[in-house]
């Protein structure tokens, strides 16, 4: 945690009120997001008990599994919902437009993309859970299922392995949304729940935060949002209504079957309508804040995403992803989120100024006074040719911590800027940074007007996200007996009785 944001949580909780920490919201927000609350017994992760689902507040559907501890239920459930979630991906895969890239090549793209929203992380980890226990079902052969219920779980592990991308915006907990631009006075922890975090945002009119927090915390006002149910509820209520609904199947009695089955959906859904009401409220507290310029070229990269997945869906060929990376996949995926922080962190600070003060102010970032420039300084390239490199010297108070050689862009400089750090004095309490200008000048022999900063001008440089190289993984078939040992106990492998055993999937 940064000093802009610990000073933030602190003023949050002297003030006993939300902070906003950034200017923009930083995630797209779907006109109509699929919002999703899903729930699972307390102490039985992996069991679906209910999911609400719906794109208006107005028009709810609440999905129950009647014994989540029987299979056949449990995928009877998976089908239902595979019905609305999948309505809503296809709803999405109607519109196309040919998308023309440098290069001069055309390719189609969808025009839009799918979101959905749960309250929470644990949405995300019980659609994850739900994901991987339906897309190796079988829909021939013993125990059938319904062919939705695989393709439900081969865009529900898309969608969950998308929301570990930094910037993208297909799967989003509504609770990470908030504390992104607000900061309260309670921890990381408590910011996972939601009935906590819109107490410190926007409390129940004639009802004070500290009030609100209180009621939070009670399980009675507020039932928790997910994915688990509150212990007391399900010994006190939860397990008499399942125990009676097993009854009442059992007897084959249609309408002690009915009223018990009414019964159950009636007690599940007065624990989770609380949740529902004010996950919109939420919903409509974010759509008031603008967003960032750059958010749209991340919804553009989640729409190629979203496109590239489902023509692969529609080969005929497609095969349910791993359960688990093999060792190259493993070490692109980590590639690949490594470079999606960097992207998303510096988009945000180029975009917002508060998030560009938090992280100058631990030493990823610096701003500060042209003390000196030298703009037509000219070296000889490494292909003896002499090229226009002017130098800048920047007084900052802020912390320096970037090493000499970063490349660095700026979001007080023209578009395409692009410096690189020479070498820096510490004076005292303020530090001399010295930047070469690489990039952005325009004509070669002479810079174009403001394409470098003048004397006395204040800038701010950050690290520039694309400058390192790409890595290069060795092939599949190339890497060595270690990592590749099929005879290895697999140690991840779930003991349950009704769990499927991968033994193929898509190489990433």
């Amino acid at each position: 945690m940064s000093k802009v944001s610990a000073l933030a949580r602190l003023e949050a909780l002297e003030s006993m009120k939300a902070l906003p920490i950034t200017q923009f919201r930083h995630r797209r927000l779907s006109d109509k997001p699929l919002v999703v609350i899903p729930l699972v017994m307390a102490g039985e992760a992996g069991s679906p008990l209910a999911v609400m689902i719906g794109q208006t507040k107005r028009s709810p559907r609440l999905i129950i599994v009647g014994q989540p501890r029987n299979p056949d239920q449990r995928f009877v459930f998976a089908a239902e919902l595979g019905d609305v979630v999948m309505g809503y991906i296809n709803d999405h895969r109607l519109n196309r437009r040919e998308i023309r890239s440098r290069s001069g090549e055309s390719r189609s793209r969808f025009t839009g993309a799918p979101q959905v929203l749960v309250p929470n992380r644990g949405g995300i980890k019980a659609l994850a859970d739900l994901g991987r226990t339906c897309r190796f079902r079988k829909t021939t052969g013993d125990f059938p299922v319904s062919a939705v219920v695989p393709e439900l779980g081969r865009w529900l592990t898309f969608l969950t392995d998308s929301a570990e991308q930094a910037g993208t915006s297909m799967l989003l907990a509504v609770t990470n949304l908030l504390t992104d631009h607000w900061a309260t006075g309670q921890s990381t922890l408590e910011d996972q729940n939601l009935a906590s975090v819109m107490a410190w945002i926007a409390p129940p009119t004639g009802v004070s935060v500290e009030q609100a927090l209180m009621d939070a915390e009670n399980p009675v006002i507020w039932p928790p949002a997910g994915p688990s149910t509150s212990p007391e509820f399900d010994n006190q209520q939860l397990h008499s209504a399942i125990k009676g609904f097993d009854a009442a199947r059992e007897s084959g009695d249609t309408a002690a079957f009915n009223a018990a089955q009414q019964e159950l959906r009636d007690l599940i859904g007065d624990q989770i309508k609380p949740t529902w009401r004010m996950m919109w409220d939420a919903i409509a507290l974010l759509h008031g804040v603008p967003e960032a310029p750059s958010a749209a070229k991340r919804f553009d990269a989640d729409c190629a995403s979203f496109t590239d997945f489902s023509d692969y869906q529609e080969t005929g060929a497609a095969l349910p992803q791993r359960a688990r990376d093999n060792a190259v996949g493993a070490a692109r995926r980590l590639s690949r989120l490594e470079r999606s922080i960097e992207a998303f962190e510096a988009d945000m600070a180029f975009d917002d100024p508060f998030v560009l003060a938090d992280r100058r102010s631990i030493g990823e970032a610096f701003a500060g006074t042209v003390e000196a420039v030298e703009p037509d300084r000219v070296v000889t390239s490494d292909k003896n040719r002499p090229v226009l490199r002017p130098l800048i010297a920047i007084r900052t108070l802020d912390p320096t911590r970037l090493a000499d050689g970063t490349q660095l862009i700026s979001p007080t400089m023209g578009v395409g800027h692009k410096a690189k750090i020479v070498g820096t004095v510490l004076d005292e309490d303020s530090s001399l940074v010295t930047v070469e200008v690489v990039g952005g000048m325009g004509r070669p022999g002479k810079p174009t007007i403001g394409s470098v900063p003048e004397l006395g001008r204040i800038v701010a440089y950050l690290p520039d996200p694309g400058w390192r190289a790409t890595p290069t993984f060795p092939a599949t078939g190339t890497m060595p007996w270690t990592h590749t040992d099929t005879t290895a106990p697999d140690l991840d492998s779930s003991t349950s009785a009704t769990a499927s055993t991968e033994e193929w999937g898509d190489e990433d």
